[in-house]
């Protein structure tokens, strides 16, 4: 996402909470800072992209201190509805204008810069910071979906369906096979029915059985289930159940592979 940007034209300055992370981007021009407040100062906009939100909030307090009056902060992270809403009122508190705006896409789409991009936000704020949303997202998938909050409600919702569907996925290949079919065969015949989405995305991992290659890692994925079950007041049980199955694949030593991991041999029927 940011090499996006810095190919687009702006200047970038970067920062990343893992030392190393941003050399491929300074190699390419941009400018690293020592720390959050240091990337920011006299910034028009700052994007923030990071795991979860406690990281998202540690990160904001250093920030909001140091960004301009005025300045675009457009938060990336899925942080669930109520962390949207409370680093909003932190950021809009403070003069700044505040973009909730979580990515629909993995890796592949990032590398395009062709994420979908939800939207919270006002109308001249989302105007102010559409050039450089267009530079990692499509601009034809940039969806104001309504205020601060709202696009992170619609992110959970989102990733619980992804979650849900993987763990169907993973169950019914569970069952096949305990049944004694091929895995290859239950496969072929999931590909052809109403998880067809999921598993001819998945297929060449969950026919290998090697989950390596991470697009959306576990641990990610067991993040924003928990979020989608904090963020309602009645239990959602198919979510906990997932919830079971990801904890599975985190004790397996999956936590960091592929988020299809949750169907790998070793997890299915552990849960």
């Amino acid at each position: 996402m940011a090499r996006h940007v810095l190919v687009a034209g702006h200047e970038l300055v970067v920062w990343n909470r893992t030392p190393g992370r941003a050399e491929e981007l300074t190699s390419a021009g941009a400018i690293e800072a020592a720390d959050p407040a240091d990337a920011v100062r006299g910034a028009e906009a700052c994007v923030l992209m990071l795991f979860d939100p406690e990281s998202a909030a540690e990160v904001l307090t250093a920030v909001v201190p140091a960004a301009e009056s005025g300045a675009l902060l457009i938060n990336c992270t899925t942080v669930g509805p109520a962390a949207a809403r409370e680093l909003g009122r932190t950021a809009t508190g403070a003069g700044l204008r505040y973009l909730d705006a979580p990515v629909v896409g993995t890796v592949g789409p990032a590398e395009a810069g062709t994420l979908r991009i939800l939207v919270g936000a006002a109308d001249a704020d989302l105007a102010a910071a559409r050039s450089i949303l267009g530079t990692f997202g499509d601009p034809e998938r940039i969806d104001h979906v309504g205020s601060i909050g709202t696009a992170s409600e619609l992110k959970t919702v989102v990733n619980l369906a992804l979650a849900e569907g993987m763990a169907a996925v993973a169950e019914v290949l569970r069952y096949g096979t305990d049944l004694g079919l091929d895995r290859g065969l239950v496969l072929a015949e999931l590909a052809a029915g109403p998880l067809g989405t999921l598993v001819n995305y998945k297929r060449p991992m969950l026919e290998s059985d090697d989950y390596s290659q991470a697009a959306f890692t576990v641990a990610g994925l067991a993040k924003d289930v928990r979020l989608a079950t904090s963020s309602v007041a009645e239990p959602l049980p198919v979510a906990e159940a997932t919830l079971a199955l990801t904890a599975a694949a985190e004790r397996a030593g999956h936590a960091d592979d592929d988020f299809s991991a949750i169907a790998a041999a070793d997890v299915s029927g552990s849960a």
